[in-house]
């Protein structure tokens, strides 16, 4: 036993004395971040370093044992060198891609160093670099050897009581939207702080006046100015033809949860399906992520979510250029949704500082009961909106999400489930019973998209409303069989490739795309055809107007831990691993990598980025 003590002293006096290193490589990236604030400002920056200390620390202790064999103790570096190694490949990758290195960007390193701008010259000021790390670190592990009588317990009590102090302090600037603050989070290499809505709406009730949301505007917030912040997001100001004089389209943007593309017919949205032969089709659309944060980010921004971080860093002040773009040309702004946009600032980073008579967010205790509520809401504001002034309303209907609720007419296809989550304890159950509660849930939503529509009809602005009904994402049910249902796990199509169908009163030439297209599209789509945007797309948007569609592109996608891009029909997949795969199929391997398609991918996420 005291010789194990020993050796956890040990390795704890090592990686204090040694993450002085560390600590110095993080300097450059807390300094680039860093923005003038409060007091509390300062701590949190302070407190940083102490995240991937305690890190560094935990996985240096996992490999105590060595110490037991001289002939390997020194192994025990391995953590801190490639902390190191990492944070110095880091620094010089951001400052030129401005994105971190993940392991899809390390396999591109080696496979196609040319492509990415290696050269042999840099290949070899790396080996060298790596190797005097190494030497450095040895080095530093000598000296902790002979420094036996050093304390470190007082030392790693204080650091992770300031971890505790900075991530408490990130709980509460993530709630008030502190820039400030949320602004270091898409500098720091795989830095996750804590965040915690539920608790802080709680001590909001019973302290309001300690914890005030900070709106981040100075301007008001229809302003459609070049950010001066690092995201320079829109690169340029938006330009509108303001010779138009025709009268201006309402827009109704309709987002069903989990609604994935092969699930539009005649047997499951009967009335969607019908509505879809009146007006454009896009066959071959992706969502922007297998979850619901990057699909609705993605589709509200008309950018690739790696943006996500960025936006969420001031929310006000980086509002979607679509509403804000509403917003200043006139357009009443309201949302009505069964999800609570509360998290991840999606609220807003969406619809900025919208007033609560127009945020419908009912809580009714069940999705079924919240999405006929939002139903009502809607058509009660559809029937009394004024003629005078155009609106935009977007409306998310949730009952399609696990568990699939609906109310019992709409049990349509049957059998159902007796346990609906029986999946979790058997991946590789019969899926058909689970696929028809899900096809219920549709079948439920397809009704309220019917009286909402006809609301619309009924006042006779069916001939001035554009109309768009769209997924945030898919759904899987064993697809690929290796047992992944829901969503959120991989990128086949199962869990991305989603309806799009988007009227457009007086449109005679219907359009039925096979293209490709992507959620990023519909921003800039309805930017250029509603509201007459002259701008070039690229000025705001990572994609493409939906009827000037290129035959082959990219799409970028994320899950809450993973991103992925789609070339071709290869899904390039990267997180703590990289993995690739066909898009219909989990099981196929693609035989080439396009790493040419993968690179324009990759700029296009730092194109907004200065």
């Amino acid at each position: 036993m005291k010789t194990l003590l020993n050796h956890l002293q040990f390795v704890t006096r090592y990686v204090f004395i040694s993450f002085v290193t560390s600590l110095a490589l993080l300097t450059v990236f807390i300094y680039s971040a860093y923005q003038h604030g409060t007091f509390s400002t300062y701590i949190y920056g302070l407190s940083i370093p102490s995240y991937y200390y305690l890190v560094c620390l935990l996985l240096t202790l996992m490999l105590t044992p060595l110490l037991y064999s001289n002939k390997v103790a020194v192994l025990i570096i391995i953590p801190k060198v490639l902390l190191d190694i990492f944070l110095l490949a880091d620094i010089l990758v951001f400052n030129i891609y401005r994105f971190h290195i993940d392991m899809l960007f390390i396999e591109m390193a080696i496979f196609d160093f040319q492509g990415i701008g290696l050269s042999w010259g840099m290949s070899l000021l790396v080996i060298i670099v790596a190797i005097a790390v190494v030497a450095l670190q040895v080095f530093i592990y000598g000296k902790a050897k002979q420094l036996a009588n050093m304390k470190t317990a007082l030392v790693n009590i204080g650091i992770i009581s300031l971890f505790l102090l900075g991530q408490g302090i990130h709980i509460w600037g993530n709630y008030t939207k502190q820039e400030s603050i949320l602004t270091y989070t898409p500098y720091m290499p795989y830095y996750a702080p804590i965040t915690s809505t539920g608790m802080m709406k709680k001590l909001q009730k019973k302290f309001p006046e300690l914890l005030v949301v900070n709106t981040s505007s100075n301007e008001p917030i229809i302003e459609n100015k070049v950010s001066s912040q690092r995201f320079n997001y829109p690169i340029k100001p938006l330009v509108f033809d303001e010779s138009d004089n025709n009268t201006p389209l309402n827009v109704l943007l309709f987002v069903v949860e989990s609604w994935r593309a092969d699930m539009l017919t005649s047997d499951i949205t009967p009335y969607i399906s019908e509505f879809a032969k009146k007006s454009h089709q896009f066959e071959n659309h992706y969502s922007g992520g297998n979850v619901t944060v990057s699909g609705l980010f993605s589709l509200m921004y008309g950018l690739n979510p790696s943006y996500l971080a960025s936006a969420q860093s001031a929310p006000f002040k980086h509002q979607s250029m679509l509403t804000k773009s509403f917003a200043q040309q006139g357009y009443n702004i309201s949302s009505y949704s069964g999800s609570n946009f509360n998290r991840f600032a999606m609220k807003a980073m969406f619809f900025g500082e919208i007033s609560e008579p127009l945020y419908i967010y009912p809580k009714q205790g069940s999705s079924s009961k919240n999405d006929k509520q939002v139903a009502d809401n809607v058509i009660a504001d559809i029937k009394s909106a004024s003629r005078d002034k155009p609106w935009f309303k977007f409306v998310f209907l949730t009952s399609s999400h696990h568990d699939y609720d609906y109310p019992e007419q709409h049990r349509k296809f049957i059998p159902t489930p007796k346990v609906t989550a029986e999946f979790l304890v058997n991946k590789h159950i019969n899926a058909q019973p689970f696929l028809n509660d899900y096809q219920n849930s549709l079948h439920y939503i397809d009704s309220l998209f019917k009286k909402i529509h006809q609301a619309v009809i009924d006042i006779g602005q069916d001939k001035n409303t554009v109309i768009i009904i769209t997924s945030d994402h898919g759904e899987e049910f064993n697809d690929n069989e290796q047992g992944y249902w829901g969503h959120g796990s991989n990128f086949t199509q199962a869990q991305t490739r989603v309806p799009l169908v988007m009227h457009i009163p007086g449109g005679n030439d219907l359009v039925k795309q096979i293209n490709r297209s992507a959620h990023v599209d519909i921003v800039p789509t309805l930017l250029r055809h509603v509201l007459n945007s002259t701008s070039p797309l690229s000025n705001f948007s990572s994609g493409f107007d939906l009827f000037d569609l290129p035959m082959q592109r990219g799409v970028a996608m994320a899950s809450y831990i993973d991103k992925a891009y789609l070339v071709g029909n290869t899904v390039y997949s990267s997180g703590l691993l990289t993995n690739k795969y066909h898009i219909d199929d989990l099981n196929k391997k693609p035989d080439t990598i396009n790493y040419q398609q993968l690179q324009i991918l990759r700029q296009q996420d730092s194109h907004f980025l200065q």
